[in-house]
């Protein structure tokens, strides 16, 4: 409970923040390589980024094309700064590339990792989640999809993660029932094609008893396919 209380204070304090607040994107733009990354994004102590930020292309099920800019290594270092991604994403999605976020507040959106692998295409991403105190993340905390080895998600808060409704199937955009949100982490549950990613030390809470109860809305595998 003491960690539920620090993180309402921490949203006290992103909604007492002035309006005009830089966005992730301008910040992912302005950032410079480091650290062995294409670009190492250093935020402020106590500023608020807004929005979400995709990294890599997308999948257009018409044609079954890869779209859109190429993934890079990027690291995010939030020295604790609040993410409002405003019902958004952060997402890595179809590359190769590595994703590490650190120290950041992130509300009302959540984090993907997304990958494919198929007779077309093998883009799978790796990276990190730690350190990070999600509150009322849309959909998911931290959603794996299509992505397992070679990720690590350590020592994180996730509460009160938001069930938005049924997500979309990859393949088509269609919403599946097989597709439930609301659970705090979702790791893909095709480990035989993406590996099993590296899991531990982490907390989450749910302030709903009946929510908090169940034990698929804290942690639950899911399927790809729905």
């Amino acid at each position: 409970m003491h960690a539920h209380a620090v993180v309402l204070a921490l949203l006290v304090t992103a909604l007492c923040q002035p309006a005009a607040a830089t966005s992730l994107r301008e910040a992912y733009e302005a950032a410079a390589p480091g650290g062995g990354y294409d670009r190492l994004i250093t935020l402020q102590t106590g500023q608020v980024y807004t929005g979400g930020l995709l990294i890599g292309p997308v999948l257009t099920p018409r044609g079954w094309l890869l779209e859109g800019e190429p993934g890079e290594d990027v690291k995010i270092v939030g020295n604790g700064a609040i993410l409002d991604l405003r019902g958004e994403q952060i997402c890595i999605s179809y590359c190769d590339n590595r994703l590490d976020i650190e120290d950041c507040v992130i509300i009302h959106g959540d984090v993907r990792f997304r990958g494919i692998s198929n007779f077309d295409y093998v883009e799978i991403p790796t990276g990190s989640v730690s350190y990070c105190t999600f509150y009322e993340p849309h959909d998911y905390g931290v959603r794996l999809y299509g992505a397992g080895t070679g990720v690590t998600l350590e020592r994180n808060i996730i509460v009160d993660a938001t069930n938005t409704g049924p997500d979309f199937l990859y393949i088509n955009g269609w919403a599946s029932d097989w597709l439930p949100t609301g659970g705090s982490f979702s790791p893909s549950i095709q480990t035989g094609i993406f590996g099993v990613p590296v899991i531990r030390d982490n907390w989450t809470y749910h302030s709903g008893h009946h929510a908090n109860s169940d034990s698929l809305r804290h942690f639950v595998f899911l399927c790809e396919y729905g």
